[in-house]
């Protein structure tokens, strides 16, 4: 984990990587910089976990003047989808989780992730005369969906 922390700490876009912060000591959490976003974005950031048994959790989330847009890559054992799942946008929950294959290296995973979020901020500039707040968002299989069953 410490390793694909450093490996974003070196992109522009990140602000600031923590190590296992309190409350969290199971995660690493990425910021990204502002500026990167249109003003309509107040934070984004990128927390993940990663098991040595190949399980792991990404979470990437936007905060939006009291509102948040979130998705979540995920590969655990559950009852809700098979072990490799993606919880869509804007509110992962386990009732709108859809099954996925992911590739096994972490950094392949990893840069599955960064595209889908650079993806993300491209939409996001795109519509900044009338950006699309998180409660009107409705996911229709963008952001990568090449990768889902």
């Amino acid at each position: 984990m410490r390793l694909l922390g450093s490996r974003l700490a070196d992109l522009d876009l990140i602000e600031m990587v923590q190590y296992f912060p309190s409350g969290k000591e199971d995660r690493v959490v990425v910021s990204f910089e502002a500026s990167y976003f249109p003003n309509v974005v107040d934070t984004a950031n990128l927390e993940f976990r990663l098991r040595l048994n190949g399980d792991f959790n990404f979470q990437y989330r936007e905060d939006w003047s009291g509102e948040s847009w979130t998705c979540r890559w995920d590969r655990h054992p559950n009852s809700h989808n098979r072990r490799e799942h993606f919880h869509i946008p804007p509110r992962p929950q386990e009732e709108n989780a859809i099954d996925a294959d992911f590739p096994d290296n972490p950094n392949e995973i990893l840069k599955l992730i960064l595209e889908t979020i650079e993806n993300r901020i491209n939409d996001l500039w795109t519509a900044t005369t009338n950006p699309e707040f998180p409660a009107e968002y409705e996911f229709e299989g963008e952001y990568g969906d090449d990768w889902l069953c």
